[in-house]
């Protein structure tokens, strides 16, 4: 389930990791619709590196450390859930967990305008105060290679000795990412200097608007006309999706003895 694209057509996107049934199993995600955590093994080999640079995939290792409850004890790395008072998965970087990430599977087609929003949530509350940026990306498709968002950076998530800071962020897909069957959105943190620490990454939502506008194109045609009878003149209309009805409008006219066809847009 995890890897089905969800249809924002058929309504919004939501995420608090309330539900303590979702994950229950070390590096298993099938229960949770429509995200899947990994490692980001050799995306990076550096430390300190920002993760708006990291574009590919490195090493593919879905991963999640299952069932956590103390974010300032444990220093595994990578993506965890947390079972604490507020619930909720978390990144951490390490040696082995180079750019940990979650990412959103998504179908956009006959939406627009897609805001994607969650909260930063700084949950580890020990000494430990490493710079731990988060950034946010997308792609079209299952493959190549990642757009960075750059107004959804947070350069750093978090404030070392308390787990107080939360980072709400907000970002609207660019119109690349509309209408398209399979849309991959990344958050995605990276091995920092010194100790790293759990961000949080709670609240999810995506929204969109329904009824993508919808293009018409007439492709071009010509006939040869006799002097007498009749000759058809047959031209092709195609639209840009089918998600729903639609209707044409058009008006024939004519010039001296020529004949012109002009489409009106609904």
């Amino acid at each position: 389930m995890s890897n089905v694209y969800h249809s924002l057509l058929g309504g919004n996107f939501t995420q608090d990791w309330s539900n303590a049934g979702l994950i229950t199993t070390d590096g298993n995600w099938d229960l949770v619709p429509s995200i899947i955590g990994y490692r980001g093994d050799d995306i990076t080999s550096a430390t300190g590196i920002n993760p708006q640079t990291l574009l590919g995939d490195g090493t593919v290792v879905v991963n999640v450390e299952a069932n956590e409850t103390n974010p300032n004890t444990f220093t595994t790395g990578g993506v965890a859930e947390f079972a604490i008072t507020n619930p909720t998965i978390a990144l951490q970087g390490s040696g082995i967990a180079d750019a940990p990430h979650i990412v959103l599977f998504l179908n956009t087609t006959g939406v627009s305008n897609v805001i994607f929003s969650f909260n930063a949530r700084d949950i580890d509350g020990s000494a430990d105060n490493a710079i731990q940026p988060i950034a946010v990306q997308y792609r079209v498709g299952a493959t190549g290679a990642w757009t960075n968002l750059p107004t959804a950076f947070v350069a750093d998530a978090t404030t070392g000795g308390t787990a107080t800071q939360a980072t709400a962020v907000s970002v609207i897909l660019p119109t690349a990412a509309e209408s398209q069957a399979q849309v991959q959105v990344r958050v995605i943190t990276a091995n920092a200097v010194g100790r790293d620490e759990w961000v949080g990454i709670d609240d999810i939502s995506v929204t969109s608007t329904p009824g993508a506008a919808a293009t018409v194109s007439i492709a071009d045609a010509a006939v040869a006309e006799g002097n007498t009878g009749n000759t058809p003149l047959v031209f092709t209309l195609t639209r840009n999706d089918t998600t729903a009805a639609a209707t044409i409008g058009y008006t024939v006219s004519f010039s001296g003895t020529a004949m012109r066809l002009t489409s009106l847009l609904p």
